[in-house]
């Protein structure tokens, strides 16, 4: 009885412990809202999956991976991943008047300020620049 007590709280710890992979909300209302109910900035991608040169490097958004340089880029973040192709993701994209694609945008901690935005592909060393650089979710003087 005892040895299986100490396995069970082992395996709690462990699973605790792990990192869960990034959860990207597709839905951009609600991830502003999560954003203005929380005290994290805001990381909004929207691209165009599976059309080369409109598409973010799947490896940035981490998807596929929950270990990582990656993924510690993007854990400050409250994450938002919008499909352009779609009739919402043209509603979105229109929002924040983004023709060109990839599009890369980060919303301050209240999410009421843009504070970043970028049009255009982005290699994994900018992509790291940039969210270091914002992770604290504060607007700059």
């Amino acid at each position: 009885m005892l040895t299986y007590l100490a396995s069970a709280t082992l395996l709690v710890g462990l699973v605790t412990a792990t990192p869960q992979p990034p959860q990207w909300e597709t839905s951009y209302g609600k991830a502003l809202a999560t954003t203005r109910n929380g005290d994290h900035p805001l990381l909004v991608v929207i691209d165009k999956p599976g059309t080369e040169g409109s598409q973010i490097d799947p490896k940035l958004l981490s998807q596929d991976s929950i270990e990582g340089d990656a993924y510690k880029a993007i854990e400050p973040y409250n994450l938002c991943h919008v499909d352009a192709t779609t009739e919402y993701g043209q509603k979105v994209a229109d929002v924040f008047h983004a023709k060109t694609f990839p599009y890369v945008a980060i919303i301050d901690k209240t999410g009421s300020v843009v504070v970043f935005r970028k049009a255009g592909k982005m290699d994994a060393a900018e992509w790291d620049r940039v969210l270091a650089s914002h992770k604290s979710g504060e607007r700059t003087v």
